[in-house]
């Protein structure tokens, strides 16, 4: 969520995309000249290809240039007159690697700025970056443009042994982005489990009611029944609630309820495998009715608040904040930001986090969060890709997991995520001036071994002593509910479904999937109001397959073997 370019780009400008790009790989098949002359000579290696770039104490002699285009979100701070062309970030390139970073154009995050810059870029044959990043779900256009190399061979060649062995770690990352064999794109991989979730519950309320902790669906209804009608909170009014969530349009948001439907046996909105291992839609799977019948209930009785599927996350968790819920589901960091504010209205609150409960039949279930957001294309006429590589090689060899006495020890630079107070390291709110964060200055999202964040979080919950340096930093800045929490999901990984299709939109999806999509809430929603009987549920699988569903779960079958999907 904190990603760049997360916005899906719509149907019309992946079909104007790629006829802008095929446009501008036609003519006499060069790319347009450098606005300046330098990005082209660097870009391009100055050497013929094949040849290797002059290197002297594995910096780039003479300098070398990267171009890039992005999207700059509000979340992207700077201090001191800096600049995304001229900041910390980028004179560490210059200075630790030889490396030029140069953005062609920049635009702000908001209004759909970036892709209508893209758009308009590309229909008018401008000058395409050496490397571009956007999401995984918008670069099968970019793909299918011809543009770009083949990025697997190409990380088979430069990537090092550590980035190697942090991509092994989640193999199927690549599968999207197979064309007849290539992998045309490099997933930026993410941590994985730190989105999985635990149940987060008002310890001091269970305490004050001499309840204990639900496992099971039933026993949380009953704790729930109580959070509503005992009045856990002490002010003599029935004015809370069993548990937080939304229901907005993702039911697997980060305060969610994909938990109550997972044990229930079945994930809604993600395509899943079901008895007979055929991939299918989740939200149309026979066990959705159950759970749906459920939830339902739980909003007559007044455990869920009657706005749940009109509120987003933020408004769910102010109820939990402000002191008026007992239970939210969510992922390791929940506590940490915003549950932990409860503190501030409610002094005595305490907020424990536990393992999610099993449905009816002992299921537990829940969907992943993947393994990546974006990708890195490289252009097809860049001669020198071993210029970015020696940059990514570089973090994951030095920044992933620094060493003591490194220069990335404590952080990327002094004043900004880090500095030293009286001898000692100080981080986000302790540093003096104030946090800024110098990885939203990167190319693409910070190297990361998918699973270092919640196995260490595991192990220091469990009482490792740390020593390294990513281990004490993370010992310093995490809540102790977040380390349990850790544990936690590490405990019940086995339980989180990923979403099986991850390949480009089939011919049906892309003409059918939004209508398909309103069809799911709208009758989700009635059901839950009590605007229909759960019975339509029946009706609306029938009317969703009808309406296309039915096709778009063959062509995504077919697609899923095609990729070696086992």
């Amino acid at each position: 969520m904190q990603y760049q370019w997360r916005k899906r780009f719509s149907l019309v400008l992946a079909v104007i995309l790629i006829a802008g790009l095929v446009a501008g790989c036609s003519g006499n098949g060069n790319s347009s000249p450098s606005a300046s002359g330098e990005a082209g000579a660097a870009s391009n290696g100055a050497a013929g290809e094949g040849d290797s770039l002059p290197e002297i104490d594995g910096k780039f002699v003479p300098e070398v240039t990267l171009t890039n285009v992005r999207a700059l979100g509000d979340d992207v701070k700077f201090k001191d007159g800096e600049t995304i062309d001229n900041n910390v970030y980028t004179k560490w390139m210059k200075e630790r690697l030889g490396i030029n970073v140069k953005y062609l154009w920049t635009t702000p995050k908001a209004n759909d700025a970036f892709k209508t810059k893209l758009t308009l870029s590309m229909t008018a044959n401008e000058e395409f970056p050496d490397i571009i990043e956007v999401p995984g779900t918008e670069a099968h256009a970019l793909i299918e443009s011809g543009k770009f190399q083949d990025a697997g061979a190409l990380f088979d060649k430069y990537a090092s042994e550590a980035y190697k062995k942090a991509m092994a770690e989640v193999p199927d990352a690549w599968l999207p982005y197979v064309r007849d064999g290539k992998r045309m794109a490099i997933p930026g991989i993410d941590y994985i489990m730190q989105h999985d979730d635990a149940m987060f519950i008002r310890q001091d309320w269970l305490d004050k009611l001499g309840l204990k902790a639900p496992t099971t669906i039933d026993e949380m209804e009953k704790v729930m029944d109580a959070f509503v009608n005992q009045d856990p909170d002490g002010n003599s009014k029935k004015d809370t609630y069993g548990m937080i969530s939304t229901m907005k349009e993702s039911y697997n948001a980060w305060i969610g309820t994909g938990e109550i439907f997972g044990a229930f046996g079945a994930v809604p909105q993600i395509w899943e495998k079901d008895e007979s291992g055929e991939v299918v839609y989740g939200s149309v799977r026979p066990e959705i009715k159950q759970a749906l019948g459920k939830l339902k209930e739980w909003i007559e009785k007044g455990y869920l608040h009657k706005e749940v599927a009109l509120q987003d996350e933020m408004k769910a968790a102010e109820l939990f904040i402000s002191g008026k819920a007992g239970i939210a589901f969510g992922p390791t960091w929940l506590y940490n930001w915003p549950l932990q504010d409860v503190v501030k209205n409610v002094p005595e609150a305490v907020v424990k986090p536990y393992p999610l409960p099993a449905g009816p039949d002992g299921k537990i279930g829940q969907a992943s969060e993947g393994t990546h957001v974006l990708v890195t294309l490289i252009n097809k006429d860049m001669k020198h890709p071993e210029i970015y590589f020696k940059y990514i090689n570089y973090m994951y060899d030095h920044y992933n997991d620094p060493v003591a006495g490194g220069e990335f020890e404590y952080g990327f630079a002094k004043g900004y995520d880090y500095d030293i107070v009286d001898g000692k390291p100080v981080f986000e709110g302790n540093i003096p001036g104030g946090y800024i964060d110098p990885a939203k200055y990167f190319l693409g999202i910070p190297p990361r071994t998918p699973s270092m964040f919640v196995k260490t979080l595991a192990e220091l919950y469990d009482g490792k002593e740390p020593s390294t340096p990513y281990e004490k930093k993370l010992a310093l800045s995490s809540t102790k509910q977040q380390l349990e929490a850790a544990s936690i999901v590490s405990s019940q990984h086995q339980y989180t479904l990923d979403n099986l299709f991850t390949g480009a939109p089939t011919p049906t999806y892309k003409d059918k999937w939004e209508n398909l999509k309103r069809m799911e809430i709208t009758a989700f929603t009635k059901i839950l109001y009590g605007n229909a009987s759960l019975d339509s549920f029946d009706d609306f699988v029938k009317d969703w397959n009808a309406a296309g569903g039915a096709q778009v779960t063959k062509e995504i079958q077919e697609w899923y073997k095609s990729a070696g999907g086992k």
